[in-house]
């Protein structure tokens, strides 16, 4: 590996090898929707928040560190792919994490692998500064994490509730100086992990629709899930993903590693944490189609909704430096099927949902007058 003087210049695209990580980290995330679908309670979204934010955490981190990584270099790609076996492995764990047994055990002793490998990995890059002072950290929440699953269960949420706490405030002790951002590969990365998320939630839904029986519950509940899926495609990627890297080019470079952090890092978290919980509101919806939904089932389509549209938002007003006030009414709007959808079926959710993106999606098509755009138009013009 090279030396930190020199080291590589950070990467401006995508390379074959980190689409083969995502792949694994998006098979993550669903291992960690599915704990949602079978205890689809307040304690089961307790659990898809810390195992969301710790995975999410070490994606961004790894996501850091490509961004600086040489992968021509046949050590950094086994690296690599270490890593990448740490966190199948964790994926795999997550289902029974919580469970008697050593599931937790296995769960944080591949977190820590993650977290040791992602930290050896900056060695001789032009992360190295930043990692010696982020790097204990990291290790710190992964040894959390680790005792938490070799504890009693009842210790288990408290526990990497404590892990994510640190990772929060991570930042903020250690700084996030010191790391060199490459704007293009840092926004391809991270919309790649999005697009790809989506078309694995619509799998899900695809399967959940094919298992049942009437064909109207079929074709209509996929088709409105469909249409709920591209909407949430194309609020980002229409002008946000695009305008994004052109505003990060735009922050001085003493600054944008932070504006990095809480873009594509705090803001995205709540985004992909949306996209999590409206691909288990759909399945809830299809198996409820025209039968009444209740308990937390009937308000998870519009909660996951409303957070992606809420993180969307906030995404934007961290680059743009406005709000997008009709994402905002449109994170409350998706609320308004839930009191009828307890008395007439997941499919009213599904509509209301779906109306409401594509809603948006219709009235953000219309150009941005000149003096709404961020700065009086002195900045790239962005939906909302």
């Amino acid at each position: 590996m090279s030396t930190a003087n020199n080291a590589p210049a950070a990467a401006q695209s995508v390379r074959p090898l980190e689409l083969f990580f995502d792949l694994v980290f998006v098979f993550a995330i669903t291992q960690i929707a599915s704990v949602l679908t079978a205890l689809p309670t307040g304690e089961g979204l307790a659990r898809v928040i810390v195992l969301l934010a710790i995975t999410w955490w070490m994606y961004g981190g790894y996501a850091w560190l490509t961004n600086a990584l040489d992968l021509e270099r046949t050590g950094a790609r086994l690296l690599l792919l270490v890593g990448t076996a740490a966190f199948f492995v964790m994926s795999l764990a997550v289902p029974r994490s919580f469970e008697t047994g050593l599931w937790g055990v296995v769960l944080g002793a591949a977190y820590l692998v993650v977290v040791l490998v992602h930290t050896v990995g900056f060695i001789g890059t032009s992360g190295h500064r930043g990692i010696t002072r982020i790097g204990p950290l990291n290790l710190a929440s992964a040894l959390i994490v680790l005792a938490a699953g070799a504890g009693p269960d009842r210790w288990r949420l408290p526990g990497l509730a404590l892990a994510c706490a640190l990772q929060v405030l991570t930042p903020f002790i250690g700084g996030v100086g010191g790391f060199t951002v490459g704007v293009g590969h840092f926004v391809e990365r991270h919309g790649l992990a999005v697009i790809i998320l989506l078309g694995e939630s619509i799998v899900e839904v695809g399967s959940a629709a094919t298992g049942q029986r009437d064909l109207v519950t079929v074709v209509a509940g996929a088709l409105l899930a469909l249409a709920l899926s591209a909407a949430m495609w194309w609020l980002y990627f229409d002008r946000e993903e695009r305008d994004s890297e052109q505003l990060l080019h735009r922050v001085p470079a003493q600054r944008r590693s932070r504006v990095a952090l809480y873009s594509f890092g705090y803001a995205y978290l709540v985004m992909i944490f949306g996209i999590a919980v409206t691909a288990v509101g759909m399945q809830k919806a299809i198996n409820s189609f025209d039968t009444p939904l209740r308990g937390l089932p009937l308000g998870m389509l519009p909660l996951g909704a409303a957070l992606f549209l809420a993180g969307l938002a906030y995404f934007h007003r961290v680059l743009a430096g406005t709000w997008p006030v009709s994402r905002l009414v449109g994170a409350v709007a998706v609320g308004v099927g839930v009191p009828a959808a307890r008395w007439v079926g997941g499919w009213l959710a599904l509509t209301v949902a779906t109306a409401v993106l594509v809603g948006l999606v219709v009235a953000e098509r219309r150009p941005v007058p000149a003096d709404r755009r961020p700065n009086g138009g002195s900045r790239v013009p962005m939906s909302g």
